[in-house]
């Protein structure tokens, strides 16, 4: 019997402190040859749409759970009053190769992406940061900063971005997901603005040029970027990168897709990646996390199919610990 899983089941099946444990794992076992987690396969679809599939293994004492997510990006869906995206997950006991759920894959991503930077965050933020400043208001940063917010209570969220719509979804959005406990959220009016003060930073945007400039960061600033998921694209400056301690998800993954690091280290302007960290190494105590209150920090994160899995697992059981979903023969 597998378990199918609406977007409603999947939100009713996980909390951002469980989807935090979860990257906790994924990252652990990444790390330690517990999982496997190749590289995203693209497959052009008509109208100039894309098809992503994003595979991976996850074992641990517990269980074996292969994965399988795909994700549609269909921009002339707009002109029809449907998503630009869509994305389900597929789960298979690995022992048996049984597909045990399938589900909704929106609202799980955006819980796996706002965890991981919420993982980084108590790795490697001071302990007292909680001021804010998020570049973008788009679809990933509701999680982003409830991440944030769940391992360092924000005082304030200050917002850069260019779309009054978005800003006041992303204000609607946070006052849903965390109702009274929603710190004071307001607009910047630059980048300065939004970085005075602040010790914790999120990019969350599709920029081709830098976010702000390395004069602009406080020492101590802890820095989460997961937009820029292209070598074209970049959010974060090559001088910043080069005072920072660089932390990313996966190295081989940074180095294909993370625009951020791929550009400076094509210019000579940044360390190689064997300076870099994972966060896997983090998570196991191979190295620590913040060393000093004046330390930057730096998590770079492109996404990986481990972290799919990871979340999904979760979910599932949960969802049959409470009865959601429904059972069906395939």
């Amino acid at each position: 019997m597998a378990l199918i899983l609406s977007r409603a089941d999947v939100q009713r099946s996980l909390d951002m402190t469980e989807a935090i444990n979860a990257m906790r794992l994924a990252f652990g076992a990444l790390y330690t040859d517990h999982a496997q987690a190749p590289q995203r396969l693209a497959v052009d679809l008509p109208e100039k749409s894309l098809a992503l599939l994003m595979p991976s293994l996850l074992q641990t004492n517990q269980q074996h759970m292969f994965g399988l997510k795909v994700v549609t990006i269909v921009p002339q869906n707009l002109s029809r009053n449907m998503p630009r995206i869509f994305a389900s997950i597929l789960l298979l006991d690995a022992t048996t190769g049984q597909t045990i759920a399938i589900m909704e894959g929106g609202w799980l991503t955006a819980m796996r992406t706002g965890a991981v930077s919420g993982l980084a965050t108590e790795l490697l933020a001071r302990k007292d940061a909680d001021i804010l400043a998020l570049f973008g208001a788009g679809a990933q940063a509701p999680t982003q900063v409830l991440a944030i917010h769940t391992v360092r209570p924000l005082r304030e969220v200050r917002v850069v971005n260019r779309n009054d719509t978005h800003y006041h979804d992303l204000v609607q959005s946070l006052q849903l997901l965390l109702g009274p406990a929603c710190p004071p959220i307001r607009r910047a009016l630059s980048s300065k603005d939004a970085l005075t003060g602040a010790s914790l930073v999120a990019c969350a945007t599709v920029s081709t040029t830098p976010l702000f400039s390395w004069n602009e960061i406080a020492p101590g600033t802890h820095i989460n970027a997961i937009g820029a998921f292209t070598p074209e694209m970049c959010e974060v400056d090559p001088l910043t990168l080069a005072h920072a301690r660089i932390v990313v998800d996966q190295r081989e993954a940074a180095l294909t897709e993370a625009g951020d690091l791929i550009q400076p280290l094509a210019a000579g302007l940044i360390g190689g990646p064997a300076t870099w960290q994972e966060l896997g190494e983090l998570v196991i105590g191979k190295h620590p996390g913040r060393q000093t209150a004046e330390e930057v920090t730096f998590f770079k994160s492109v996404g990986i199919a481990v972290q799919d899995v990871a979340v999904a697992s979760y979910v599932y059981q949960k969802a049959r610990s409470l009865g959601i979903g429904i059972e069906v023969n395939l």
